[in-house]
């Protein structure tokens, strides 16, 4: 490989490749052997000399990774292709492969060299590593992050007289792929250690670090802090066993530090970073130093846990405030308020507004974490997508993503409050009622990663048009980090124009949809009782999926997701097959009722054009056999004076599916009833307590029913009451 070294010595990196080179260019014979990687930048130029020289080029690449099957105690890919390497030489020596292959089960690390010193009774691992350099450290953080999905914690510091230039560039390597970082000292030589540790801290971008300029008390604090199952690189100095200070030479040796530490004594101080985390927004937010210690926040003094911060907020029909004794005796450790009340205690945080203080301290926390942000919207699947998409991101490391459909003015910034400093990925959903919202809340999130699902009729009464809605999920992209990307829906009618957004922000832009011109699509799709076994291609990649129940354009764009991220997705291919819609959202309960056994639907969280649609369209192609096919249909509301046109318009999607029967309850639905076929035509409710009487006429064994509405219809607590089993539907 090649990458920054030695630039104390050489005046450029072309000098330094250059000096390379030689050992191409002037020392080899001809018709002698040179192996390389064929991903390196420098391979043309490598091939170019070789070609001249008639040398003769064998090369290695990624494929080398199916050698970590033959030598499992090597970690790392750049592990695999140097074994890889030392395969190819030692077969052109004149060793045949089947000698070869034998000795490759007694292969053991190089001393220093991403080496296993420990595993700690916490089941925390800790390595070594000789990486000095941008690239070293970098390829080594990725080996372990990919081999063992952990929060990584980092002990390095840089070399004194030698190449300051590496400096920040370590710094930013440790920021991206570290969870905590300890900056010691790393042979300093005649060079002031404190100089060299603060031009690495002033690099850091908030992230969480300790200054220790004694590298056994650095280690002995990665240790002791370190949490359940985590991972400790101890980089720079590998097989090394001194310390040079100049005029002092220490004999230290990091394998030693490690091997000695008092493993008794150790007990795992997780807790104390997300403490020091919250003590930190806190303070932010109030604007003076607080000293309390807390973990998580909540507004909802029935759901508190112990331990947490409660936030009294105001809201239509009830005032925290009232609540705050409440708080307490169910574990809060602090109250936040802005109001009197009658039992004042040294627990309480006063504030001018609760929920000010609320946006801010969710804003604050925003700004601390480093964890990748994935920020939803669209008309419809935004939940969906969050939900599934950080079971997914959990495979990759610690992922936090909003409960429920928290994405309102009170849900996003709760959301904030709760990502920790150990979070790896936070993934949240940005909702909106009119302009203006989206906005505000991107603005609070500050996503790495934007995505848009679809744009649909929802909320339109406070639109002139569809238009309008358009534009306002569009400002999400405003508030897209400089750098990061956007994941769009090709096949939305608003594709063009949410794309050119992203372009004036220079984002890069991702698509997915049925379109082969998307960059994440369908190749082919088979269908079957239990499941769909999906062909997709995901840019470069291709990979197949068996999937149940799950609407496709929700796995498209988390493939996006993930693929913007550079992961690997043979790691989450077996999770898609286990998936399942989430409540309220097309999940299939097994319900015991009327004295048979048939499969309710729940899609009745909401309703809007956009979401009744793709529930019918995804019951439709539901293989159903002989058994039958049975919707319950509410109004849509907040659709404005448009409301009948789209209502009647729903008829055209149900008369052209295989769905039997259409039963509606609500005034405005009665216009699709009207327009659909006679022969779908089910029944119209006049009351939600009919329902027992008039589907206990038709329900039999292994019957398919959906339940859609908007919430204020109140079908989804008559859903919920049916899953249930209670008596009373309604």
């Amino acid at each position: 490989n090649f990458s920054q070294d030695h630039l104390d010595y050489h005046k450029s990196m072309q000098d330094y490749l250059k000096a390379k080179m030689i050992l191409f260019s002037k020392l080899l014979k001809k018709n002698k052997y040179v192996i390389t990687d064929d991903n390196l930048k420098e391979f043309n130029k490598i091939k170019k000399i070789s070609n001249q020289k008639n040398l003769k080029l064998i090369t290695i690449n990624n494929n080398s990774l199916s050698l970590h099957k033959k030598s499992k105690k090597l970690i790392g890919v750049f592990q695999a292709k140097n074994l890889s390497m030392s395969i190819l030489a030692a077969n052109l020596c004149g060793l045949k492969k089947n000698k070869i292959y034998r000795v490759l089960n007694k292969i053991k690390n190089v001393n220093g060299r991403l080496e296993l010193i420990r595993t700690l009774p916490n089941k925390s691992k800790i390595f070594i590593d000789y990486a000095h350099t941008p690239e070293a450290l970098s390829t080594v953080l990725k080996s372990l992050e990919e081999h063992y999905r952990e929060n990584i914690n980092l002990v390095f510091g840089c070399g004194g007289e030698r190449d300051i230039k590496k400096r920040p560039l370590m710094a930013k390597v440790a920021s991206s792929l570290a969870n905590t970082i300890y900056i010691t000292d790393d042979n300093p030589r005649n060079e002031n250690p404190k100089k060299i540790r603060k031009i690495i801290i002033n690099n850091l971008k908030n992230k969480n670090f300790f200054e220790i300029g004694n590298r056994a008390k650095a280690i002995q604090a990665a240790v002791k802090n370190s949490g359940p199952n985590e991972i400790i690189l101890v980089a720079g100095k590998g097989h090394e066993a001194y310390q040079d200070y100049g005029k002092k030479i220490l004999k230290i040796s990091d394998k030693r530090i490690i091997r000695n530490l008092k493993v008794k004594k150790i007990k795992s101080k997780r807790k104390m970073f997300i403490f020091e985390n919250n003590k930190k927004a806190l303070s932010n937010t109030l604007n003076k130093k607080i000293n309390f210690n807390f973990k998580g926040v909540s507004i909802d003094s029935k759901k508190i846990k112990k331990g947490n911060l409660f936030i009294a907020l105001k809201g239509k029909n009830k005032d925290g405030h009232d609540y705050v004794s409440n708080a307490f005796k169910n574990g809060a450790s602090f109250c936040v308020i802005s109001k009197k009340i009658k039992k004042a205690n040294n627990r309480l945080i006063k504030c001018k507004n609760t929920k000010t203080f609320l946006e801010k301290f969710g804003k604050n926390k925003r700004i601390l974490s480093k964890a990748k942000i994935i920020a939803i919207t669209g008309s419809a699947g935004k939940t969906s997508v969050k939900t599934i998409l950080g079971n997914l991101l959990n495979s990759y490391g610690k992922t936090y993503f909003s409960p429920k459909s928290f994405n309102n003015h009170y849900g996003v910034p709760i959301s904030l409050a709760n990502l920790n400093s150990d979070h790896k990925f936070g993934v949240f959903e940005i909702g909106m009622s009119k302009k203006g919202e989206i906005q505000k809340l991107s603005k609070m999130v500050k996503p790495d990663l934007g995505i848009i699902t679809n744009i649909g009729e929802a909320h339109l009464e406070n639109f002139k048009n569809i238009d309008g809605i358009a534009k306002a999920k569009g400002e999400i992209i405003e508030n897209i980090k400089k750098g990061g990307t956007l994941i769009l829906n090709r096949d939305d009618i608003f594709y063009n124009y949410l794309r050119k957004l992203g372009k004036n922000r220079n984002l890069k832009i991702l698509s997915f949809g049925k379109s082969k011109y998307s960059d994440v699509h369908p190749i082919s799709i088979k269908k079957n009782k239990n499941y769909c076994k999906v062909n997709i291609k995901v840019m470069n990649e291709k990979i197949v999926l068996k999937v149940r129940n799950i609407n496709l354009y929700n796995i498209l764009s988390t493939l996006a997701a993930l693929k913007s991220f550079e992961l690997k997705l043979k790691k989450v291919l077996r999770i898609y097959e286990k998936l399942v819609p989430t409540e309220g959202r097309g999940k299939i309960h097994e319900v015991n009722r009327f004295k048979t056994n048939f499969k309710l639907i729940d899609e009745s969280y909401n309703a809007n054009p956009l979401s009744v649609k793709n529930a019918i369209i995804n019951l439709s192609n539901i293989k159903n056999n002989s058994s039958k096919k049975y919707i319950l249909l509410g109004d849509m509301l907040e659709l404005g004076n448009r409301s009948e046109f789209f209502h009647k318009n729903l008829s055209k999607v149900i008369n052209n599916t295989d769905i039997d029967k259409v039963f509606v309850y609500g005034e405005k639905i009665i216009s699709t009833y009207k327009h659909m076929k006679k022969k779908k035509q089910g029944n119209i409710l006049q009351y939600k307590s009919d329902f027992d009487e008039v589907f206990s006429q038709i329900i039999k064994k292994d019957d398919y029913l959906m339940i859609k509405g908007s919430n204020a219809t109140g079908l989804n607590t008559l859903s919920k009451n049916i899953i249930k089993g209670h008596n009373n539907a309604i």
